[in-house]
């Protein structure tokens, strides 16, 4: 026993010479209050509160640069969702992945794995979510040190473990390809382009297979003291039950620090929606994919989902983003966004007319103080001003005062 114990501690010590292991965990409690969050509250609506925590622990490998891996699990909850003696199991895989370095420039990395590209707009982590998001996606990545990114993923989903047949029961892609590739065109300008392929099979008949495909491309400038971003769009192909598509996204925003501890940036966006008073054959309204939705119109997360959260209409957002640096540790942010349909969506007063473009708007504040290299501790605020196209759009009522706010704490610390 003896003996085989000093040799199994051996061979760890020989392997632990080629080999680096790494274990991170992350802690995130948020406290939430909500009175008009996701939607503006009716007459006689309450005020909700709850606590949200999400923990994961994240062994990462690397063998002699040559093999790594990753396996994180996580835990997501509301406080008080399980009993104080509880045996109900909670956690689940977010990632779990092997990558072969098979050369100084190619790579292939195969399992659960989180996707993110450019602004996350498309392909995102999406991270403020209790789950985050991840892919089950075979992807191979070719990176030179002159800055060339080329990365090509697939994906094939099933449901269960079948004999026959490949239907697919959840309402999630079928398959999914894309390919990114990023550049320099010159010292000032970076520039990526992404096609993405995803298939869905049709709700009510399994043997119906549609393909939609989404092209963009992300241009950052830097022309002096200015960082310029413009971001289009298009989509083409079928929706999962067959209609044709001919959709469209634009992004295009400027940022520029006006003194050493306050920057700027002013922008927006526009998600082309379908004329909801004669919709036509042909599916118009943008769809942002597997992307991010929090933060990127407006902290109360009212559109974060295209196009469903605007019932197909699209949306129009000119926003201002303000960071000031309060000092070493302190950041404070304070957004304005304004929010239009980008087409028409009929009055539920009026079904031949449609309501007023413009939806309301939004101011949000956000403190963060650094504790510590790896703990944040961070406070919320938003302000809603809705209107009756608003309500018509989203429900509630616009007399209403619509905020919400939170406080969270996001400790990430690298245990070895």
């Amino acid at each position: 026993m003896t003996r085989a114990l000093t040799f199994t501690v051996a061979m760890i010590l020989v392997i632990s010479l080629h080999a680096q292991f790494s274990l991170d965990g992350q802690i995130r409690p948020r406290a939430e209050f909500r009175h008009g969050y996701r939607t503006m509250p009716a007459e006689d609506s309450k005020p909700a509160g709850q606590v949200n925590q999400r923990t994961r622990l994240t062994l990462s490998y690397e063998f002699e640069s040559r093999v790594s891996a990753r396996i994180s699990l996580q835990d997501v909850r509301i406080w008080g969702q399980d009993l104080t003696m509880g045996t109900a199991p909670s956690f689940g895989v977010h990632e779990a992945w092997i990558c072969l370095n098979l050369s100084d420039t190619w790579s292939i990395t195969a399992g659960r794995q989180e996707l993110r590209y450019d602004t996350q707009r498309l392909m995102a982590i999406n991270d403020w979510a209790l789950t985050g998001r991840s892919h089950d996606a075979l992807v191979a990545r070719y990176e030179t040190e002159d800055g060339h990114r080329l990365h090509i993923g697939a994906a094939f989903n099933q449901s269960q473990n079948r004999l026959f047949e490949t239907y697919y029961l959840l309402d999630n892609y079928k398959t999914l390809n894309y390919i990114w590739y990023n550049t320099k065109l010159s010292p000032l300008i970076n520039a990526s382009f992404h096609f993405i392929a995803d298939g869905y099979e049709h709700p009510d008949d399994p043997e119906q297979f549609n393909l939609r495909a989404t092209w963009a491309s992300y241009l950052v400038a830097s022309p002096g003291d200015f960082q310029l971003h413009l971001y289009p769009a298009y989509q083409h192909g079928k929706t999962s039950r067959g209609q044709d598509i001919s959709a469209w996204y634009l992004m295009a925003e400027a940022s520029r620090s006006i003194t050493d501890r306050f920057s700027a940036t002013l922008g927006f966006e526009i998600f082309s929606g379908m004329d909801q008073m004669d919709p036509g054959d042909t599916f118009t309204a943008f769809s942002d994919l597997y992307g991010v939705g929090h933060g990127r119109n407006g902290y109360m997360d009212y559109f974060t989902t295209f196009p469903q959260h605007t019932n197909n209409a699209g949306l129009i957002n000119p926003y201002i983003k303000n960071a000031f640096e309060l000092g070493e540790k302190s950041t404070l942010t304070a957004d304005l966004h304004l929010f239009f349909t980008q087409n028409d969506f009929p009055s539920p007063h009026d079904p031949v007319s449609a309501i007023d473009k413009y939806l309301g708007t939004e101011i949000d504040l956000v403190l963060t103080h650094r504790f510590n290299g790896f703990t944040q501790i961070l406070f919320g605020y938003s302000v809603l001003f809705g209107t009756e196209s608003m309500e018509a759009l989203k429900g509630g009522s616009k007399n209403e005062f619509a905020h919400w706010g939170f406080a969270m704490i996001r400790m990430s610390p690298r245990f070895f």
